[in-house]
C-alpha cells in the first residue's frame, strides 16, 4: 500500500487548459460517419469543432492525423467495492483499467450510504473517470442480499410507507441515482430457486421519491414480467437483458412510449465456456486474470441447456429492441467472476456488433446513447459545449470495432490521463495479487 500512496503523491497534478486536437477522424457519438476535423478544448469543455483551426497562444497542440477521436465510453453497470475503495490510491488503482480502455464514465453499484459522501470528497489529484454512485434498494431475501456486504449496503423496503421513510435518509448521502433489485428470477438455473421480487406500489413509490429529487432509477430486471413491471413504474432504465422470453411488440411500444432505457450487460451472460479471447484481449488483463482464462480454456465444461437458452433469447431481444429504436446503453456488471474491469466494456461493445449493430451504432450506444439514458445532456458527443471526456484511438473503430482496443490518449473533463502511469499501477497491482513484492 505504501508504494501506491507514493505513486499518488509523486504523480503530476492533472491540468486543464487549452488543447487543440488537429486532423483527427472525429466520430461525434451520434452514429454518423466520422469526419476529419480539428477540436478545440478549453478547461473542461469542447469550445470549437471545425475543418481547420489556428491554435490560440499557449495552446497544447496534438497532431491526431491517422487517429480517431470519439467521446469517452460509458459503462453503466460496474461493481468496485471492498479494498478497492479503502484509500484514494487503491480507488485510483481500481479504476485504472477503465481509463486505459477509454472509459471515462462509470456507475458503481457496490456502495452504501456511508461510502457515497466519502468518495465524493476525493480531490482532483486522483486519476478517476466520472464516477457516478448508485444506492441500492431491494426486498428481504431478494437478489442483492446474498452476502453480508451486499446486505449491509442494500436498503430493504416492502411497502410505499417504508420507501417514504427510507428515501430522505438515502438522499441525504447525495447519490447520483438509485438501483432497485426488483426482479427475483434466477435465470432458469435449476440449482438457484427464484428470489422474491418487488411489487408495483413499492417500486412506484421509489421512482416517485427519486424523480422528485431529480435522481434516476434503474432496476435489476432480467425477466419479461420484471420488464413490464419496470416500464409501468416509470423507471429510467432496466439493467440486464430480458432472458426468459422474447419481448413482444406491445411491450416494445410501451418501452418507447415511456422512454425506458435498456442496458443489456451481454458480457456477463456470455457463456464463458465458449468464449475465445484473442491476444488483444489477453493483453488487457492482469496476470491473474490471464491465468484464469488459460486454465478455463484447458478443459471447458459444457454449457447447460438453461444457459444456452437464455443466451439465445438475450441475443434475439437485443436485436429486436435495437431495430425498434429503443434507447440502448452499455453496461457490463464488471466485478463478477470473469467479467474484468475495463476490458469488459470493450467486450460488450464488440458483442453488440455480433448481434446486429454496426460499429457506429455500437459506439453510439456506448457514448451518446448511454449519456442520454442517464440524463447527461452535456456528455457523450463531440460538439461545442460538451464535456471534454474524449479519447483518441488508432485506426477506424467506427468501421472496424477491433480498433477500439488501441487506446492512445484519454481526457476526463479536459485533463489528460497519464495512461502509462495507469498501466503501471495495473501491473503493480497484479504483482501483489500474484504474491509478488
Amino acid at each position: 500500500m505504501i508504494r501506491f500512496l507514493a505513486l499518488l503523491l509523486v504523480a503530476p497534478p492533472l491540468q486543464a487548459g487549452t488543447t487543440l486536437v488537429t486532423g483527427a477522424r472525429v466520430f461525434d457519438g451520434t452514429g454518423k460517419p466520422a469526419k476529419v476535423r480539428d477540436v478545440l478544448i478549453r478547461n473542461d469543455r469542447i469550445v470549437a469543432v471545425a475543418r481547420a483551426m489556428k491554435a490560440p497562444s499557449g495552446t497544447v497542440v496534438i497532431d491526431a492525423r491517422g487517429l480517431t477521436l470519439l467521446p469517452g465510453l460509458h459503462d453503466l453497470h460496474i461493481h468496485l467495492s471492498g479494498g478497492a475503495a479503502s484509500t484514494p490510491a487503491s480507488l485510483e488503482r481500481g479504476y485504472a483499467p477503465y481509463l486505459a480502455a477509454g472509459v471515462t464514465t462509470v456507475i458503481n453499484f457496490a456502495v452504501g450510504p456511508v461510502d457515497v459522501p466519502v468518495l465524493k470528497t476525493l480531490g482532483p489529484e486522483v486519476h478517476l473517470p466520472n464516477m457516478l454512485l448508485a444506492l441500492r434498494l431491494g426486498v428481504p431475501d431478494g437478489h442483492g442480499t446474498e452476502n453480508a456486504r451486499t446486505r449491509a449496503i442494500t436498503t430493504l423496503v416492502t411497502t410505499p410507507a417504508e420507501v417514504r421513510a427510507a428515501m430522505p435518509v438515502l438522499l441525504a448521502a447525495q447519490p447520483d441515482l438509485f438501483k432497485v433489485f426488483a426482479d427475483g428470477w434466477r435465470y432458469g438455473d435449476p440449482a438457484r430457486p427464484d428470489k422474491p421480487g418487488m411489487d408495483l406500489p413499492t417500486l412506484l413509490a421509489i421512482v416517485d421519491e427519486a424523480h422528485r429529487a431529480k435522481r434516476k432509477v434503474v432496476t435489476h430486471t432480467v425477466s419479461l414480467a420484471g420488464l413490464r413491471l419496470a416500464i409501468d413504474a416509470g423507471v429510467d432504465a432496466v439493467v440486464h437483458g430480458t432472458g426468459d422470453a422474447i419481448i413482444d411488440d406491445a411491450t416494445i411500444r410501451r418501452m418507447k412510449a415511456r422512454r425506458t432505457g435498456y442496458v443489456a450487460t451481454m458480457v456477463v451472460y456470455e457463456p464463458q465456456q465458449a468464449r475465445e479471447l484473442t491476444a488483444r484481449d489477453l493483453a488487457m488483463l492482469r496476470p491473474a486474470e490471464r491465468l484464469r482464462e488459460n486454465n478455463r480454456s484447458l478443459v471447458p465444461p459444457p454449457i447447460a441447456d438453461w444457459d444456452a437458452r437464455r443466451w439465445a433469447i438475450l441475443q434475439d431481444n437485443l436485436r429486436r429492441l435495437h431495430h425498434a429504436g429503443v434507447r440502448i446503453g452499455i453496461g457490463t456488471d464488471a466485478g463478477i467472476t470473469g467479467v474484468y474491469h475495463g476490458w469488459a466494456t470493450l467486450r460488450e461493445i464488440e458483442l453488440f456488433t455480433k448481434f446486429g449493430f454496426t460499429p457506429r451504432a455500437a459506439l453510439a450506444a456506448a457514448t451518446s446513447g448511454s449519456a442520454t439514458i442517464m440524463g447527461r445532456r452535456d456528455a457523450g458527443r463531440i460538439a461545442v459545449g460538451q464535456r471534454a471526456d474524449i479519447l483518441l484511438v488508432g485506426g477506424r473503430p467506427d468501421e472496424d470495432i477491433a480498433d477500439l482496443y488501441d487506446t492512445r490518449r484519454v481526457f476526463v473533463g479536459g485533463k489528460e490521463i497519464a495512461l502509462d502511469a495507469e498501466r503501471k499501477m495495473r501491473a503493480e497491482d497484479a504483482r501483489d495479487e500474484d504474491g509478488g513484492e
